[in-house]
C-alpha cells in the first residue's frame, strides 16, 4: 500500500475479479481523514483464472496474486483457483513458459525500436520497453516484486545488480539516457495531454474491445493526469531523475496513443493500446501533429540516430546479461528453446 519509489503519493492498488472477457484499468481518489488517496483498479476476467496452470504461465498475472492479499470474494471457487495460480508459479515448466513470454515482449519492443529509427527519440521509447521486460524476465528469476518495472524501475533494478553482480543501472543509464533533469518534460506532458484530450472524445468507439476501451479511458482521465503529475513531482524534488523520465516517458507514449487508437477503431482496425500498427511518427504525422514535438522532448529530445543505433547495440547486451544471469538460475525460458534467442 506504500510505493517504495514514491511513499509521498498515496495509492492503494486493488484487483478485482469480474465476468467480463477482457481486463479492465480504472483509477478512483478517495478522500480520507489522512488526505487524497488515488486507488488504482484492475478488473481481471475470471475466465483468464479458470485454467490455473495456464494462467500461472502467462507474462504477469501470477505476480499480481502473489503480491497481493485477498481482501473479500463474493464466490467461493475464487480462492481456489487464486491459491492454485500462486501454488503452480515456480514450477519449472510453467516458470520457463512466463519467463519466455516475457523476454519475447522485450525482443519485440527492441526489434519495433529499429522500425523507428526515423524518429530517434520514438524508437528510445521502444528500447526503453524492452529494457523493462527484460528487468521482469530477470526479477522473476531472481523471485524479486515486478510490479512497476514497466514505470519505475530503479530501486528494483539495484536489487537485481546487487544480487547479480552486473552494473545493470549504469547500463540502463547510458542506454536510455536518464539522467537529464525532467521539469520541462512535466510542462510537455501538461500540453500533451491538453492537446490529446482536446481531439479525443470519452464516449465509447466502436470498434475497440473492453481492454483496448479500457486504456484509452484511463489514459485521457483527468484524475489519471493528476496522479502521474504528483508523482513525477515527488520524484523529481528528490531529484530521482532516472525514475522520473522513465516515468514521464511511459506517460506520454500512452496518451500519444490515444488519438492513434481511436483512429485505428474508427477504421475498423481492432487497435490494441499500447502496440503499434505503424511507425510512431508517421501514425502521429497523420492525427495528431500537433504532440510531436512535446513528445520528442519528453521522449529523449535531441537524439540522433547514432545514438539510438548505439542504443540498440546497449539494450542488446543488457539483454544477454539477463539470459546469463537467468540461465546461471538453472533456468531457460521457453522461447530459447524455440530458437528466438
Amino acid at each position: 500500500m506504500v510505493d517504495e519509489d514514491c511513499p509521498e503519493v498515496p495509492e492503494i492498488d486493488l484487483l478485482s475479479i469480474w465476468g467480463r472477457t477482457e481486463e479492465y484499468p480504472q483509477r478512483i481518489a478517495v478522500d480520507t481523514s489522512l488526505g487524497r488517496v488515488y486507488v488504482d483498479v484492475l478488473w481481471i476476467p475470471v475466465s483468464a483464472m479458470i485454467d490455473p496452470l495456464e494462467a500461472a504461465g502467462y507474462r504477469m498475472l501470477s505476480h499480481l496474486f502473489l503480491e497481493s492479499e485477498t481482501v473479500w470474494t463474493r464466490s467461493s471457487f475464487i480462492d481456489p483457483l487464486i491459491d492454485q495460480i500462486k501454488a503452480s508459479s515456480y514450477e519449472k515448466t510453467i516458470w520457463e513458459k512466463r519467463l519466455g513470454s516475457q523476454l519475447s515482449f522485450g525482443d519485440s519492443a527492441l526489434q519495433e525500436a529499429t522500425r523507428n529509427l526515423d524518429f530517434p527519440a520514438g524508437a528510445m521509447f521502444f528500447l526503453q520497453t524492452a529494457h523493462a521486460y527484460y528487468m521482469t524476465v530477470l526479477a522473476d528469476a531472481l523471485k524479486i516484486s515486478v510490479m512497476s518495472l514497466l514505470t519505475r524501475p530503479m530501486t528494483k533494478l539495484k536489487r537485481m545488480a546487487e544480487e547479480t553482480g552486473c552494473a545493470l543501472g549504469e547500463i540502463l543509464m547510458v542506454n536510455l539516457h536518464l539522467d537529464n533533469e525532467p521539469s520541462a518534460s512535466l510542462g510537455a506532458l501538461r500540453r500533451v495531454y491538453d492537446a490529446v484530450s482536446a481531439r479525443c472524445a470519452s464516449q465509447r468507439i466502436q470498434g475497440m474491445n473492453e481492454r483496448t476501451w479500457g486504456h484509452y479511458a484511463y489514459s485521457i482521465s483527468s484524475l489519471e493526469l493528476e496522479y502521474r503529475e504528483a508523482v513525477a513531482a515527488a520524484l523529481m524534488r528528490k531529484r530521482d531523475y532516472a525514475n522520473a523520465n522513465f516515468y514521464l516517458r511511459f506517460w506520454a507514449y500512452s496518451l500519444a496513443r490515444c488519438p492513434v487508437v481511436s483512429e485505428d477503431a474508427r477504421q475498423g482496425k481492432k487497435p490494441s493500446f499500447y502496440v503499434p500498427f505503424s511507425a510512431f511518427k508517421e501514425s502521429l504525422t497523420t492525427v495528431c501533429p500537433e504532440i510531436i514535438e512535446d513528445v520528442s522532448l519528453i521522449l529523449g529530445g535531441e537524439l540522433t540516430r547514432d545514438e539510438v543505433e548505439a542504443s540498440i547495440n546497449g539494450t542488446a547486451y543488457f539483454r544477454q546479461l539477463v539470459v546469463e544471469k537467468i540461465l546461471e538460475k538453472g533456468l531457460t525460458p521457453v522461447s530459447l528453446r524455440e530458437g528466438s534467442g
